[in-house]
Order: structure tokens, then C-alpha cells, then sequence
């Protein structure tokens, strides 16, 4: 029966693993769009090494006599989308051996670096005829980023996986203690995707942020990043659904239990439906930094006050 557990636990780690892995804004995308009769496609360029070059490319085909294709890119003091229009102008290279094809040589900066870009068609006078952007009509985003040593990537790769893996393990221990079964073994789970999720997120996160980004932890209230706040959230849910289990977890050595048993075990059944969200949740994706805050605080005190209403209800009953 443990074999098939953990079998079980294996085969639904992958699968989120592979949603979550496709589901990410950071892996190039053939994108199409049609403006008036003008036709673009390019496969995006999300991100380049530091110091690295690469070619930027975009196929357009419609009625091209005496027009140019343009690249319109936000300018280093004005890198926001919101100064679309303000964005500098650079006549993109038509190739030689594909007639539709225009390119454009990006050299990366220092990591961390970002920039906006558009595509227009123009006329012989600079006006605009097409506008090829994201389809929410906002510029696309390319970043600038650093070597990870292989030590930091496994390390953060391993602790994710087992993430999953015990959160997996919870939710299969939990439909079986939903039906009388016993507590432990899903809160030992539960502990270890604790451990694993801060080791993964914080101790190898950290460094993550850092070598790839130069940057440190941008999970509230320290930042609004949605890849760093989507960790912070699952990792508190999966303390709070942790320690509404920890007398069972302790043998009763220490704390107590939250809820009644059927009531943890949807706890750590729920723990997989949590983290399914989160990682649906497209990696790389962003929000409005005022969303970001709303929805992370708002998570975060009603975790709190489930918490609180358990253990105010557990120390009522042991009286």
C-alpha cells in the first residue's frame, strides 16, 4: 500500500511539475498577429545571458513598398510600458535570405537589466501603420540575466521537487485520514514540504535571485515579484496546514491538534489543491504592485486567522 502511495505522490509531482514548467512566461513563444493587412510572427525572446548577444526577429508580410519595419524600445531612463509612444526608433535589418524577415542584434547588459520593445510598420514618413505588441496592446519584456552556479540551480531544482512530492504525499495521507485513518503520516509530510519549501525558496532562492538577477529576496514586504510571493504563500498555507497537526506530529510532546481529525485531513488534502493554484499561476508572470500587496496580504491574515480560530477552539475544548 506505501509503495503505491508514493507512486501515486511520483506520478502527480511530474505532472505538476510539467504543468508548471510549460505554464511559465519564461521559455520563448511563437507569436502571431494581425494588424490591418499586415501579418506578424516572431518567436520571443524573454531573456539573454549578461554579455551575450542574440537576434531578435520578426516576419511580416503585407504590402511593404516604401514602408520599414521598426523597433520601438523603452529608453534607459523611462523603462516603464507606460511611455509606449515615447519608446526610441530603430529600422530593423530586412534579411537576405528571408524576404518577410527583419532582425536586430541584442547585446545583454549587466544582470538584472530589462527592457520594453514593440514592432510597427511606417510609412516613408515615420507614421505608424501596425502595431505588433502583446495582445493587452502593453510592449513585450526582455531581461537581462546571470550564470546560476550548478550547485545553487540543483540544490533549488531538488528542493522543489521534493516540495511537491511531500505536499503529493500529504494529500494521499489525507483522503485516508478523511476516512478514519491516522494523522501522522500526513503530518510528517507536511513538515517535511515545510522544510522543503523554505529550503528551496529562502537558503537557495536567495542566491537564485542573486546570481541570476542580482537581486535578493522580492517577496512581500520586501518586493512585489509574483515568482518570489507565489513561494511565500504556499509556503505559509503549508505551515499553517503543518501545524494544525502538530500534536500528532510530536507524539503529543509538545503543541496540539487543530480541528477535528476529518477536518485536518481536508487540511492536507487541500494543501495539493493550494499549491495546483499557485503553480498555475504562470512563472515569470507579473502583476501591479498593488495587486501583488492586496492579494498577498489579504492571503496571509486569513491563514492567520484560521490559525488563530483553531488554536482559540482547541484550548476552549482541552479546558
Amino acid at each position: 500500500m506505501k509503495i503505491i502511495k508514493f507512486g501515486v505522490a511520483f506520478l502527480a509531482t511530474l505532472a505538476m511539475l510539467h504543468i508548471a514548467r510549460n505554464n511559465s512566461r519564461g521559455h520563448p513563444e511563437l507569436l502571431t498577429h494581425v494588424d490591418g493587412p499586415y501579418t506578424f510572427e516572431m518567436t520571443s525572446v524573454p531573456k539573454i545571458t549578461e554579455g551575450q548577444s542574440d537576434t531578435i526577429t520578426v516576419s511580416v508580410t503585407g504590402p511593404m513598398q516604401g514602408k520599414t519595419v521598426v523597433f520601438r524600445t523603452s529608453q534607459r531612463l523611462q523603462i516603464d510600458p507606460i511611455f509606449m509612444d515615447d519608446f526610441d526608433r530603430i529600422t530593423m535589418d530586412k534579411s537576405a535570405d528571408k524576404p518577410n524577415e527583419y532582425g536586430l542584434k541584442i547585446t545583454a547588459g549587466d544582470r538584472g537589466g530589462r527592457f520594453y520593445y514593440y514592432f510597427e510598420v511606417a510609412d516613408s514618413s515615420g507614421a505608424e501603420l501596425a502595431r505588433f505588441a502583446q495582445e493587452n496592446r502593453t510592449p513585450f519584456l526582455l531581461k537581462y540575466i546571470g550564470e546560476v552556479p550548478i550547485a545553487v540551480l540543483l540544490g533549488h531544482l531538488v528542493f522543489i521537487f521534493a516540495t511537491v512530492f511531500f505536499v503529493a504525499l500529504a494529500a494521499v495521507e489525507g483522503i485516508g485520514v478523511i476516512r478514519g485513518g491516522d494523522v501522522r503520516p500526513m503530518s510528517i509530510y507536511l513538515f517535511g514540504a515545510v522544510f522543503a519549501c523554505f529550503m528551496g525558496g529562502y537558503p537557495l532562492g536567495i542566491p537564485m535571485n542573486y546570481f541570476a538577477f542580482n537581486g535578493g529576496w522580492e517577496g512581500v514586504p520586501f518586493g512585489t515579484d509574483a515568482t518570489d510571493n507565489k513561494t511565500q504563500l504556499l509556503l505559509i498555507y503549508l505551515l499553517f496546514a503543518a501545524l494544525t497537526t502538530l500534536g500528532s506530529f510530536s507524539r503529543g510532546r509538545f503543541g496540539r491538534d487543530l480541528f477535528a481529525p476529518i477536518t485536518r485531513g481536508w487540511i492536507g488534502l487541500s494543501t495539493f489543491a493550494v499549491m495546483m493554484f499557485i503553480y498555475l499561476i504562470p512563472h515569470s508572470i507579473q502583476f501591479s504592485a498593488g495587486f501583488t500587496e492586496m492579494f498577498c496580504y489579504s492571503w496571509i491574515a486569513v491563514v492567520v486567522i484560521l490559525y488563530v480560530l483553531g488554536l482559540t477552539r482547541s484550548r476552549a475544548v482541552s479546558r
